[in-house]
């Protein structure tokens, strides 16, 4: 008898996928108050343990791990960016925020 569940030795990509998702979705949330840190930290944190699986064996979605990964770092720059803009034009341009 079979049965629905992961078997023991198949691999296990749920972390690379959550990586991916989060990573994509972090990227339009920078604008949204920024909503995107938080997910772009997760997008990270999973992208590196997703990495990590992977090189062990254990996952074969290396890629999409690397991918939700550089897609969080992407969002925190662009989060970094737009903290600093924000803060020329309130300076320069007093009436203009």
């Amino acid at each position: 008898m079979t049965t629905p569940y992961r078997q023991p030795g198949a691999p296990n990509d749920t972390l690379g996928l959550v990586a991916l998702i989060a990573g994509v979705v972090s990227i339009p949330l920078v604008c949204c108050f920024y909503f995107g840190v938080p997910v772009a930290i997760a997008a990270i944190i999973t992208g590196w343990m997703g990495k990590q699986k992977a090189e062990q064996g254990l996952a074969t979605n290396r890629g999409q791990a690397l991918a939700g990964f550089y897609c969080g770092i992407a969002a925190i720059g662009l989060s970094v960016l737009r903290f600093i803009f924000g803060l020329i034009f309130s300076f320069a341009l007093p009436g203009f925020s």
